[in-house]
């Protein structure tokens, strides 16, 4: 009675973890569709400043990009990250190589992050991905207890690294630096909130409140613009790639000496209030904090366009991925 007993334990323990696995590679694969893409925390940006939120509280603004690669020897999903701050491609500050795997021990799926020892001849590799063409895990170097798991919870993933458990020594002051993340992803957003102390509890960044950075995923449109010369002619231009939430593209007249006019692409959802989400078009003088007018549209809407008699624009919705994302 015992044996039979056991027997039938252990069958149903073998159905309950087979389904655990099941429930884990289907997540996996729910979240491989949803993290690649452009993201960017624009409006979070924008939105502080109109509040008048203290100006030690702002989120400087990100641009993150995750574009799929293929470096077999770092796994079977693989990712590389790149982010720069103010959508300005000299400001890139980090470079990574993520790996995603299941880890059937943890109940969660596994982010090991790799930094390569050579980040300078990476840069843009979503753009080059034979940049990374011959990439070797011993090209990189992995901080041990810094991995991120991440769980679905409902219609998002919830990522955490195991607590204080990520650091690193500084070869020049000799401290420890201790890290910690919480991360949030949905199909339409990557929250993240990475933030890092001395042994002491000293902050050494991120924000004392804790808020996230909200990135929103970005969407990509293709655009013609035209703007007047002096002399009454038009400068033209076709397939003028741009994104949304805050890409901007520039035109130069081809008079002499040029003019130049910009475009700017927002999703603007508003944070209170009973104002509709809408993407807008921005036209912009060089030098001008401040748009000279702008136009909007239904969420629904695949194309938007604006006419102010000296310049024309319109842009169009087009496949999502992460072709335009190196525009300052």
């Amino acid at each position: 009675m015992n044996q039979l007993l056991f027997v039938v334990l252990w069958v149903f323990m073998t159905g309950v973890l087979e389904d655990e696995v099941a429930v884990l590679d289907k997540d996996l694969r729910a979240m491989m569709a949803w993290f690649p893409g452009v993201y960017d925390n624009q409006e979070q940006v924008y939105f502080e400043r109109e509040q008048e939120v203290d100006e030690a509280l702002r989120h400087e603004r990100i641009h993150h990009v995750s574009e799929p690669v293929d470096p077999a020897a770092f796994g079977e999903h693989v990712f590389y990250v790149q982010q720069q701050l103010n959508d300005d491609p000299a400001q890139v500050y980090r470079q990574r190589i993520y790996a995603f795997r299941p880890d059937y021990d943890e109940g969660a799926i596994r982010l090991t992050i790799h930094i390569p020892n050579d980040v300078a001849s990476l840069v843009d590799a979503h753009l080059d991905p034979t940049k990374l063409t011959g990439l070797l895990p011993e090209q990189t170097r992995v901080m041990p207890g810094c991995d991120a798991f991440w769980r679905r919870q409902a219609n998002h993933f919830v990522g955490y690294m195991q607590p204080n458990a990520c650091s690193y020594v500084s070869s020049k002051s000799g401290k420890r630096t201790i890290f910690n993340d919480d991360l949030l992803l949905t199909e339409e957003a990557l929250w993240i909130s990475d933030r890092a102390q001395d042994e002491e509890g000293n902050r050494v960044f991120g924000l004392p409140t804790g808020m996230p950075h909200k990135n929103r995923k970005a969407r990509g449109f293709e655009c013609w613009m035209t703007a007047m010369q002096r002399d009454g002619t038009w400068t033209l231009r076709r397939g003028l790639e741009i994104y949304d939430p805050g890409g901007m593209v520039w035109l130069e007249t081809e008079e002499q000496p040029p003019e130049k006019v910009g475009i700017k692409m927002g999703n603007v959802r508003w944070p209170h209030g009973n104002d509709r989400p809408s993407p807008v078009l921005y036209p912009y003088r060089p030098n001008e904090d401040r748009a000279i007018s702008y136009a909007w549209a239904d969420p629904s809407a695949q194309r938007i366009g604006i006419n102010l008699r000296w310049m024309q624009a319109s842009c169009t919705l087009a496949v999502t991925g992460t072709s335009c994302v190196s525009q300052g």
